[in-house]
């Protein structure tokens, strides 16, 4: 966590573009959170817009007791970097947030750590 899923038309982005999608939402999401990058991830959807629907759209989730400023700074920052690697308008991308208590997300198949407390958590499983 967090997950951001990335949905376009199958075809709209090359190989190329969602790497650098990839590396942008992780380096948004740590600079804005400081959550290490291990604990991002992205995936890329493909389906057919619907009729007035935005081409890019972004679905990010975050681990429930962030500030509503800091996902609002991680929506804006998503947004305009995927706009920019996507070549289309910053109106072309939507995204929507989501949040999930970390109690209820595992990495590595253990329990996510509150917001604040990745560093005991990482020292804590560091090897295994």
């Amino acid at each position: 966590m967090p997950l951001c899923r990335c949905t376009t038309a199958a075809g709209a982005l090359d190989d190329a573009q969602r790497a650098a999608i990839a590396r942008a939402i992780t380096t948004i999401h740590c600079d804005v959170t400081q959550a290490p990058p291990t604990f991002v991830h992205v995936q890329f959807l493909h389906r057919a817009p619907a009729p007035g629907e935005a081409p890019v759209t972004l679905h990010g989730g975050l681990r429930a007791g962030r500030q509503q400023e800091l996902a609002d700074t991680i929506v804006a920052r998503c947004v305009e970097a995927v706009a920019g690697i996507a070549r289309v308008p910053v109106g072309a991308v939507a995204m929507r947030t989501s949040t999930t208590p970390a109690s209820w997300i595992l990495e590595g198949g253990r329990v996510m750590p509150e917001p604040g407390e990745e560093a005991a958590w990482l020292a804590a499983h560091a090897g295994g």
